[in-house]
């Protein structure tokens, strides 16, 4: 009997909302990320739809113009990841939304790997409860850094954010990017918005 894959057993059992109902275990103090030294350029910017409804504004930055996944995916240069709430969501199903994502462009031996990190990406929002429309979250790369994610509560200019998680697995960041802009991207619409391209 064939054995079933860990993609297929996370995307069908409640262990998806344990990985990722989880996107901290404890907050880290607030640190700005240094971009001087390589200024990011807005790449493209969409909406994510969900059942005919906007969810989430989200807006890639990058060190240079790309326009195409692989390129994005495969440049060593600093990234960022902006996403602001249109509408308010429960912290389980966002991180039930971005688990998927996830699941659905990753090989199960990469998702395997990731377990722990997917552990503590779930802990990260869940101890958010929920999030309301305006409150956002960032995800920085730098290069030979870790990527931080930080989630901010409501739209204030320059306010700290509310919760801040390092993580130091390289794979994380691809497996993170590949949510919007693999080949089974959760909204075909927003990856076309985020390469530059008219939707």
């Amino acid at each position: 009997m064939k054995t079933p894959s860990f993609k297929k057993f996370a995307l069908n059992t409640p262990v998806l909302l344990v990985l990722c109902c989880a996107l901290t275990a404890t907050a880290l103090p607030a640190r700005a990320l240094d971009l001087q030294a390589s200024p990011l350029q807005l790449n493209g910017a969409g909406v994510r739809q969900q059942a005919g409804r906007d969810l989430y504004a989200a807006s890639l930055y990058l060190d240079k113009k790309l326009a195409t996944a692989a390129d994005i995916l495969g440049n060593p240069g600093a990234k960022q990841l902006r996403v602001v709430m249109l509408r308010d969501v429960s912290a389980a199903e966002m991180g039930d939304l971005l688990a998927r994502g996830m699941v659905a462009n990753a090989s199960d031996d990469e998702l395997s790997r990731l377990v722990p990190a997917l552990f503590r990406l779930g802990e990260m929002f869940g101890d958010q409860k929920k999030l309301v429309a305006g409150d956002s979250f960032q995800i920085d790369w730098q290069p030979g850094k870790d990527m931080v994610i930080r989630i901010y509560s409501g739209d204030k200019a320059g306010q700290r954010p509310v919760m801040e998680q390092s993580f130091g697995q390289p794979e994380l960041s691809g497996a993170m990017l590949r949510l919007w802009l693999g080949a089974t991207p959760a909204d075909p619409s927003l990856r076309k918005a985020l390469l530059g391209q008219a939707v």
